[in-house]
């Protein structure tokens, strides 16, 4: 099939979960013989496309999606949510004309909610069917967010924003041929939000490279690792949530334990925290080598929705989680099987008690981890997922 996939960003160096998730159905896709022409924007300069250009042919429209005080102040007096209005480009709108008139596609692939309006260009200007990838449902990221603020004139915004972006979802949602939504939680949300969307459940996955497990003896005593883009809010809450509220009772009881904080864009707010056991890595290349160095991995994701990646991610690498019910939402594992579920503060740090003291059980809930990603979660499967949703669609028009 020729497929148009439009997505908000060069989904590559693989920094963070949005662009993992975007480039490995990108690539698997090719892999199975499908032509590929990736629309996107370019967002910062550290966009590289030599690794994409293997897999897609890639049209690039710079464009900054930066927040400013002065845009979320215009902001008020229009009724596109913020987060959305920042993707709007005119540039974009006619380069992606441009391509429609000059190129024949069997199907349009939208990645996030970001990018829909240009997904209902292509169906009504073009009369091409439309998929959109879910990767969350960003009406659910706003709601729980806006819990966490005690600002009142920010929570009042944020309220503003969650009520335009919840119309938003539902009534462009409608528009698609079919909704991929990442988990079931995401599906039931998707359906109460729109009951005429139509949505299928296709999880995310981790790449073949990760399944490769470390050894329980290289892994540094008392350590835990946090990874992940921090310029994405979620992983900003639940890093300060943690340092605050968790980490001095872990020192408390073992003086000699380490947070090593994985991944770029740290704000400068969090940094602050930085002592000998708080350590910021910044952006490592071989992220697999890096987490296996370290004991387990924390998820205390109180905002969010779609699915963690980076859970997915060190179950492939035999590394323990311990994560709250949020951040695990969606995966099909079980408490004390496959990962260690904390809501509390108290509950999480009782969690990563477990591990630093029983490395039998570390082992355990490795290995059955390990296995429910080789099971569930490859992007081998889910490309082919998504690919019997094309042709079922195209079929559907056909007849």
């Amino acid at each position: 099939m020729k497929i148009l996939q439009i997505a908000p960003q060069v989904p590559y160096p693989l920094v963070d979960g949005g662009k993992v998730g975007i480039f490995n159905i990108t690539k698997h896709l090719a892999q199975r013989g499908h032509e590929i022409t990736l629309l996107c924007f370019k967002r910062d300069e550290t966009a590289d496309i030599s690794e994409l250009s293997k897999y897609c042919r890639i049209f690039i429209v710079p464009h900054s999606t930066k927040n400013s005080v002065f845009g979320l102040i215009n902001n008020l007096f229009n009724e596109t949510p913020y987060n959305i209005s920042k993707y709007m480009s005119v540039e974009m709108e006619k380069y992606l004309r441009r391509l429609l008139s000059t190129n024949r596609f069997d199907i349009v692939h939208v990645d996030h909610l970001h990018m829909a309006h240009y997904g209902v260009l292509c169906k009504k200007e073009f009369d091409l069917p439309i998929v959109l990838r879910e990767h969350n449902i960003e009406s659910t990221i706003m709601e729980r967010f806006a819990k966490t603020v005690k600002i009142p004139i920010v929570k009042m915004y944020l309220e503003i924003q969650r009520k335009r972006i919840e119309y938003y979802e539902s009534k462009m949602t409608q528009e698609f041929d079919l909704c991929a939504v990442i988990t079931d939680s995401d599906n039931r949300r998707l359906n109460r939000l729109q009951p005429l969307a139509r949505t299928a459940v296709i999880p995310g996955g981790v790449g073949a490279q990760y399944f490769v497990g470390g050894n329980e003896s290289q892994r540094e005593p008392f350590t835990m690792s946090m990874f992940g883009g921090f310029d994405w809010i979620p992983n900003q809450d639940a890093l300060t949530w943690f340092v605050e509220e968790m980490m001095p009772n872990v020192v408390k009881k073992y003086h000699q334990a380490k947070l090593i904080v994985i991944g770029k864009n740290v704000p400068r707010k969090i940094m602050k925290y930085e002592s000998e056991h708080i350590v910021f890595r910044g952006f490592v290349a071989d992220l697999k080598t890096e987490v296996q160095r370290y004991q387990m991995t924390l998820a205390p994701l109180r905002i969010g929705g779609g699915i963690r990646l980076k859970i997915l991610e060190s179950f492939a690498m035999k590394t323990p989680v311990v994560s709250t019910s949020v951040g695990c939402e969606g995966i099909e594992c079980n408490d004390g099987k496959e990962i260690l579920i904390g809501d509390t503060p108290d509950q999480f740090v009782q969690r990563i008690f477990q591990l630093f003291e029983d490395q039998k059980f570390r082992t355990s809930i490795a290995e059955n981890a390990y296995n429910l990603a080789l099971q569930k979660y490859t992007w081998e499967r889910i490309a082919e997922c998504f690919e019997k949703s094309y042709i079922q669609i195209n079929s559907f028009r056909i007849n």
